[in-house]
């Protein structure tokens, strides 16, 4: 490694320690490296640690969400909840929750003095998508498991289970964002949620069954290239490029064949603030292609997306664009008559002539600096805009105030807006008026 990629690699590293909402990132280099210095006595020294470093973060809150449930008592849905947006993420089973969403420990460091084998493990125990998809309980708790290679010189290789490349609110570290919940377009178009070879076509092209993974978690297993290369003093250039499974968390790939990752960035430094405070404008572009295997047949999943990240003078701005084709995530079905149970399915649009766009805008800023952040954030999804009876328009306006004890280590207040329709639906229509809005407020501890 040159001296400047050192050099990018401990800054870089300091905003993963110190961040509490980092949008000028480089992920890969975050998540899949050590720093080649550490500073010891007040000096920057050569980092020969290989004993390992523990930590992990804790997300603990409450949520209520105000809409209405749903549930026919006459007809053929008799007894089906047809609200799942008034339900509470990932379970679905109540509308106002105290919750554990997220607890994670971790290991992370390198094999060798020279610094040239690192790894990283993680493990969830909280209540998700990862551990009760659908409010089923899944004994899969390793998020993370991965070892990078930094010895070749443009070029660092990285094997195993990690985030792959793709949109920014995905690949950010989740205690950093003030933010309870993803966006609407990132929950349903990039939090893939995997269906068996075996699901039902409850009509042309559309499968419905009962998850029997986690969610993606914005994870694959394979193997990536990555690297940043600073251009000059002002402008860094990165890009990462990965080979896998397209199984999420699991192992198991039925369609046999993998999928492809990639990602381009380029960064402008305003040399102000360091770690968390570093101000940049950052650019950004992805695309992702692979298959998905449904009754034996393989099903294309294409995704693609542009966006930038702007801090300066405690202002953030961020934007996001993205596009999905086919393997359209259809929303949870209610499958258990009785009132008393909830059982839910997830369903998903499947051919490739299924399309789907979405993103966001978000703004937030610094009103007492490192103490007080407001925040506001709107995001839409318009689904499957290729069929007239099933388009859903969804829009949400999330505003929000946090307060940073230290760092990553804050309390979140969140309030959701939100709003669905079907335009050329009227019976589904009726049943989107009962959407309403959100609040949250979730406490992280980062150890």
């Amino acid at each position: 490694m040159t001296n400047k990629i050192n050099k990018i690699a401990i800054s870089l590293f300091a905003l993963s320690t110190l961040s509490s909402g980092v949008y000028c990132a480089d992920w890969s280099y975050l998540s899949g490296t050590e720093p080649s210095l550490i500073v010891k006595d007040g000096k920057k020294v050569k980092n020969t640690n290989t004993s390992p470093r523990f930590w992990g973060f804790i997300q603990v809150g409450y949520q209520k969400n105000y809409g209405e449930k749903f549930t026919p008592t006459t007809g053929a849905k008799a007894g089906l909840n047809l609200t799942p947006f008034s339900m509470l993420p990932a379970s679905l089973d109540s509308q106002s929750s105290f919750e554990v969403g997220r607890a994670r420990l971790a290991a992370r460091g390198m094999f060798d003095k020279g610094n040239t084998l690192n790894y990283f493990f993680m493990t969830e125990f909280g209540e998700n998508g990862i551990t009760k998809p659908a409010g089923r309980t899944n004994n899969n708790h390793i998020t993370d498991a991965s070892i990078t290679y930094r010895g070749l010189q443009y070029a660092n290789i990285r094997i195993g289970q990690f985030k792959y490349p793709g949109s920014e609110e995905g690949r950010r570290s989740v205690f950093s964002s003030t933010y309870r919940n993803f966006t609407t377009a990132g929950a349903q178009l990039l939090l893939e949620r995997f269906l068996p070879n075996n699901a039902q076509e409850v009509s042309s092209g559309i499968f419905q069954a009962a998850p029997t993974s986690s969610n993606g978690a914005y994870r694959d297993r394979g193997v990536e290239l990555f690297y940043t290369h600073k251009m000059n003093n002002d402008i860094a250039l990165s890009y990462s490029g990965m080979i896998g499974n397209g199984t999420g968390l699991d192992s198991s790939n039925s369609s046999g064949s993998v999928t492809y990752y990639g990602y381009l960035g380029a960064e402008y430094l305003f040399h102000k603030g360091k770690g968390y405070y570093t101000q940049a404008l950052k650019g950004f572009v992805w695309y992702q292609n692979g298959k998905r295997q449904l009754n034996n047949t393989n099903y294309t999943r294409e995704r693609y997306g542009l966006g930038f990240n702007y801090f300066h003078n405690g202002l953030r701005l961020g934007a996001e664009w993205i596009k999905a084709k086919g393997m359209i995530y259809n929303g949870a079905k209610e499958v258990n008559a009785d009132p008393n149970t909830v059982e839910w399915e997830y369903q998903i649009a499947a051919d490739n002539s299924n399309v789907a766009d979405g993103g966001y805008v978000n703004i937030q800023y610094f009103f007492i600096p490192k103490k007080f952040e407001l925040m506001a954030r709107y995001d839409y999804l318009n689904r499957l805009t290729n069929s007239a009876a099933n388009e859903r328009e969804f829009k949400t306006t999330t505003i929000g105030l946090s307060y940073h004890f230290k760092g990553p280590t804050r309390i979140d207040l969140n309030y959701a807006f939100k709003d669905a329709s079907a335009p050329n639906n009227t019976k589904a229509q009726t049943v989107l008026n009962n959407i309403d809005n959100q609040l949250s407020i979730q406490a992280t501890l980062k150890f």
